[in-house]
This record gives structure tokens, sequence and C-alpha cells, in this order.
């Protein structure tokens, strides 16, 4: 054979090798046996997975950054934001539909585990008794809604007289034409403002004494008074169902809450503290693990070659179906092969076997 003959024949028989290995490596994919050949696979893998360590195949800084980009800097699209509204409507709806007690949901036994935690935190507690009780914005907060209660009072006990007295909008009663009455109201008044502040004063200081007192007399509680105290609140809520813990709530306030905490975690994840914190923790992670095989750290985590295959077995075949049904497996199967058998090489070497065969 010419040249010419064998470079077409060559051709040929590369686009017939090609066809007939797409074909076989489609019915392999598509046949009864797929779920067979993802089971050796995934062992091969294992294997393989056994003798490689994590810090061979990803470095400390790859996480970060993978961190970085889905965790500091993606946000959600605006069909997701949107989705919310919806999302919120029906948790709504479901979550006050049948909702059980409280104490379907936990029981006695975890709160008490709860409980004991909390007690064994002292020392904490002592810290926030003690930042409360000192707190200046605390003691002004009371303080003030205190003092309006007792402005509210006396506005309506005090004598109408003195009130006409007092008042500087009233000038035009006949009570205060006079000059004598004149300087009678300004006399009140002046001693008014006085007693005034000096109340104030003597008030800010007791409302200060007390929050301290208290916040001191609560942080020397002995723990058996928390503990029932704590065990009362609990049985008082225990037989509440869920749904009466969101009376008053509609699915607009649950969207808005979720949008206002995603716009704040936005917000926060830029903060330096936040990404430090976040960073340490993969530095924790890679440090326990850098050395350890992969198949290690999938034990960690709780996940089993059973697992992995069973998942295989629930998603692949109806994904390899709809994508075989549409022709992408044979397109797919098609691209990757063609560079191989059209290559200068690849038909080379078969010209060079047709005519060692021809000879």
């Amino acid at each position: 054979m010419d040249d010419t003959t064998v470079q077409t024949a060559a051709k040929k028989l590369a686009a017939d090798l090609m066809a007939a290995q797409v074909n076989e490596l489609r019915q392999r994919l598509t046949g009864p046996k797929m779920t067979d050949l993802a089971a050796v696979e995934l062992d091969s893998l294992l294997a393989q997975a056994d003798e490689l360590l994590l810090g061979q195949v990803v470095t400390r800084q790859s996480i970060k950054e993978v961190v970085r980009v889905f965790a500091f800097e993606l946000d959600l699209g605006s069909g997701v934001m949107a989705l919310s509204g919806e999302i919120a409507q029906q948790l709504h709806i479901i979550a006050n539909k049948n909702s059980p007690k409280v104490k379907e949901l936990i029981s006695n036994s975890v709160v008490a585990q709860w409980l004991d935690k909390i007690l064994e935190l002292r020392d904490f507690r002592s810290s926030l008794l003690s930042r409360i009780g000192e707190s200046t914005t605390l003691h002004d907060f009371v303080s003030d809604h205190v003092l309006i209660l007792l402005e509210q009072q006396i506005a309506q006990r005090s004598p109408h007289w003195l009130q006409q007295l007092t008042s500087d909008e009233d000038s035009k009663n006949p009570i205060l034409g006079s000059r004598v009455a004149t300087g009678i109201r300004r006399k009140l008044n002046s001693t008014v403002r006085s007693q005034e502040e000096f109340l104030e004063k003597k008030l800010r200081q007791s409302v200060s004494k007390t929050i301290q007192q208290s916040c001191t007399e609560l942080s020397e509680l002995d723990e058996s008074v928390w503990r029932d105290a704590i065990w009362q609140l609990w049985q008082a809520v225990r037989d509440e169902s869920i749904s009466q813990f969101a009376e008053g709530l509609n699915p607009l306030d649950i969207e808005e809450f979720f949008v206002l905490g995603y716009d704040e975690w936005r917000r926060l994840r830029q903060t330096e503290y936040v990404q430090r914190l976040i960073y340490t923790g993969i530095d924790v992670f890679f440090d326990a693990y850098e050395e350890a095989p992969l198949t290690e750290l999938l034990d960690e985590v709780g996940i089993t070659r059973r697992h992995m295959l069973a998942e295989v077995e629930r998603f692949a075949p109806m994904v390899i179906k709809v994508l075989d049904d549409r022709g992408y497996i044979r397109d797919w199967l098609t691209r990757q092969l063609t560079p191989f058998y059209e290559s200068e090489a690849t038909l080379k070497m078969m010209e060079s076997a047709m005519r060692s065969v021809g000879q």
C-alpha cells in the first residue's frame, strides 16, 4: 500500500476504535453493573487514600483561600434572598401546625445536664453579675424610668391649684394675675426645682446602690438556690407548646430577622477579629491532621465506605440516565478521546503497525 492509502486507512481505523471505545465506556456507565464499577473504583481510591497524607494533597494556605472566598467574599444572590420570604412563610405555617410541647423535644435529663454545667460556671456568673452591678448605663436606665413614673404620679396627685401656680403656660388664669401671685409662683417653681434635683440625686444614688447590692447578693447565692430557681423556671415552660413561644411573630418578622442577621454577618465577617478566629480554627485542624492519612480523616468525621457507596447508588443512576438520554455522556467521552485518536503520534503509530502487517 502506498503512503496515502495507509494514512487514510489509519484515520479510519482510529475513528472506528474511538467509536468502539466510546460505546464500550458508555455501556459500562449506563449498564446494570455501574454500581459494581463504582465500588471497584471507590475501593481503589480508598486504598490510595490510606497512603496519602492530608498535607500531601492540600496546603494550609489553600484551605484558607477556600474559606476566604466562600465565607468572607461570597454573597447570596438576589434569588436566594427573595426565596427567604417564601421559606419564612412556609416555616411559620409548619412550625405552628401541631407543634409539640417543649418537654417532647427536651427531656428533664438533658435540662439537668445543662443545669449542672451552668452551675459550674461560678466565676463567669460572678463576673457577669459584677459587670451588671457596676454598669452606669443600667443605673441610668432604671433611674430614668423610675423618675418618669414618679413624675406621672406626682402630676396626677398634686392639687389643681398647685399645678396652676407652678405652670408658666397658665399665666392667663386670674389667680396668677397679681404681682403677689407671680412672686409666689416664682418662689414655688424655685423650691420645686430645688427639691426635684435633690430627690433625683438621692434616687439615682439609691438605685445604683440597690442594683449593686442585688447583684452582689445574687453572686453569693448558694448553688442550691440557683438550681431550684432555674429548675422551677424549666417546670413552668416545659408544658408550653413551641407555637406559644412564637405568638405575635408573622412570616414577615422571620424574613426580616433572616435579612438582618445575614447583613450583620456580612459586616462581621470583614472584621479582623472574626477572620482571625476562623483562621485559627483552620490552623488547629491542619496541625491535628496534616500528617494523618486521608482515610483516618474520613473515619474521624464518621464517613465510611458504606456511606460513600450508598450516595453513589442513590444519585448516580438517575443523573447518568438523564445525561445519557440527552447525549451528554457520548459527547463528553468523544471530546475526551478525540484529541488522542486524531493526534499525529497516534496516527503514525497505526500507520507503522499497518505497514508492518502488510510486509
